[in-house]
């Protein structure tokens, strides 16, 4: 599936209007030698990792975007694409909340056929209404749709959901077979690893699901017990990759490209997630697509670039949501942006009252202004909402 139009490796300054995405990624086939070349210096592409399908669903990057309450909107799954993600997520869902058509869930499920592929992300553990749900998902346009088993808050987990329904993997057999019944889309699952380090059963749970028909399994290397604390152990993710055909993709920690394409190129796993890796720092979506593509490392961004960026971000919400909303959506955004530069916490209290696009102008005018200062780029801390 073709991309959209794609931001290109540098970006404008920001201004006033929105600024226009740059041309297509170069293509990652081999390059016609130069009359420089003699006939034995034939460059040879880098090994790429295998295409990445999920049931019928061929995806053009096995780098996919993670399912994140309060980021994953529709503006952010735009500019997600652009930057080369094979797939990318609406946030979590409640299935009961979908059947009876609450208006600010259906809101969430508002998909831009422009942009694609994309998945709905459904929570719930009744098999009946995950199906229903899923079925309305598929009918507003979702590619894929995908059961949260991992989720670890307790507002989730103690309603027999997210990472409470894993531990019945019987029940979640039940639960996916209804949904894989139910709709024509591919149905795939997000787990952790188990409930805690004496029941792990990943391995299992995902055998479970591959019997009833799950097209692919999503693994935190986690336990729910852990939530964000500690390492992902992506040695227990390889071993749910042995355990069954499906595609199994890993989740946690992602936030090194090399180590993303060394893991698709070893087999450990069919492909990778990225969540919080990307908060504050959009482009390391589009360094690891390249990376894993073609073996090239695209720099970090300027400063400037990365101000840049995060406009044209906030145009994006603004065009979706309407100046008002977009910009209180959009206020955590700019302060990841201008965390890093000098003069940050002052810059940090105008966007506490970021209301018009000329307040924008003005925030992202003076960061640039000032410049980075001496510790670098802030990284978010993101924990929850991903499973």
């Amino acid at each position: 599936m073709a991309l959209m139009s794609t931001v290109g490796p540098a970006w404008a300054a920001p201004t006033s209007t929105p600024p226009t995405p740059a041309p297509a990624l170069a293509p990652t086939s081999t390059p016609t030698p130069t009359p420089a070349q003699t006939p034995t210096q034939t460059s040879i592409p880098a090994p790429a990792p295998r295409p990445l399908r999920v049931g019928r669903l061929e995806l053009d990057s096995p780098v996919l975007i993670a399912p994140m309450v309060g980021i994953t909107d529709a503006p952010f799954r735009a500019l997600a694409r652009e930057l080369g993600a094979g797939l990318v997520s609406a946030e979590m869902t409640a299935a009961e909340a979908v059947v009876r058509l609450i208006p600010r869930t259906m809101e969430l499920l508002s998909f831009d056929p422009a942009v694609g592929p994309v998945a709905a992300q459904l929570v719930g553990c009744d098999p009946g209404v995950m199906a229903e749900a899923a079925a309305i998902c598929a009918d507003r346009g979702a590619m894929v749709v995908d059961v949260n088993l991992g989720c670890p808050v307790p507002r989730v987990t103690g309603r027999g959901s997210g990472a409470a329904l894993a531990r019945d993997v019987h029940a979640t057999a039940r639960v996916v077979q209804a949904m894989v019944e139910a709709v024509d889309v591919p149905v795939t699952a997000k787990m952790r690893l188990g409930w805690d380090h004496s029941s792990i059963n990943a391995p299992e749970l995902s055998r479970a699901l591959e019997d009833v028909g799950c097209a692919m399994v999503t693994v935190h290397g986690r336990t729910r017990a852990q939530r964000y604390q500690g390492q992902a152990d992506w040695q227990e993710i390889a071993r749910v990759k042995r355990a069954v055909r499906i595609p199994v993709v890993g989740s946690g920690d992602v936030t090194d490209a090399g180590e993303i394409r060394r893991r698709l190129l070893a087999g450990e796993v069919d492909g990778v997630v990225i969540a919080r890796g990307a908060l504050g720092n959009l482009w390391f979506i589009r360094q690891a697509v390249r990376h894993v593509a073609t073996g090239e490392v695209l720099p970090d961004l300027g400063f400037a670039e990365r101000i840049a960026l995060t406009r044209r971000h906030l145009d994006l919400l603004i065009d979706h949501h309407g100046e008002a909303r977009a910009l209180v959506v959009g206020r955590k955004y700019v302060a990841w942006t201008i965390k890093g530069c000098n003069g940050a916490a002052r810059l940090r209290a105008m966007v506490q009252g970021l209301v018009t696009r000329a307040d924008l102008d003005v925030i992202l005018g003076q960061a640039l202004e000032a410049g980075l200062g001496p510790g670098g780029w802030f990284h978010p801390i993101f924990t929850s909402g991903e499973g």
